[in-house]
């Protein structure tokens, strides 16, 4: 029942980090921002994560074939949008 909850949230997650980008916000926007702030919290639940760690996560989300095909599931441009986003956020918020 966990990971059906924790895979609910991860799509609602995506959905509106989709709406945000249809909405014409760049990924650094704070509206972004703010759910990748969200996302990251959720993510230092769970164990310690650096910086250059959230930024690879950032990038494997496009270089994962997997992980890009479910993005890109959504609505086209959303795994890079995502990258640029967590991009943004490690370089404003973490370094």
């Amino acid at each position: 029942a966990d990971a059906d909850t924790a895979h609910r949230e991860r799509t609602a997650q995506m959905i509106r980090l989709a709406e945000l980008m249809a909405a014409g916000h760049p990924a650094g926007a704070d509206p972004v921002q703010t759910e990748i702030d969200a996302q990251y919290r959720a993510l230092t639940e769970l164990r310690a994560v650096s910086t250059e760690e959230y930024r690879a996560i950032g990038r494997s989300i496009v270089d994962n074939e997997t992980w890009r095909a479910a993005y890109e599931a959504i609505v086209p441009g959303l795994a890079a949008y995502q990258r640029d986003a967590i991009e943004a956020y490690a370089t404003t918020r973490l370094s």
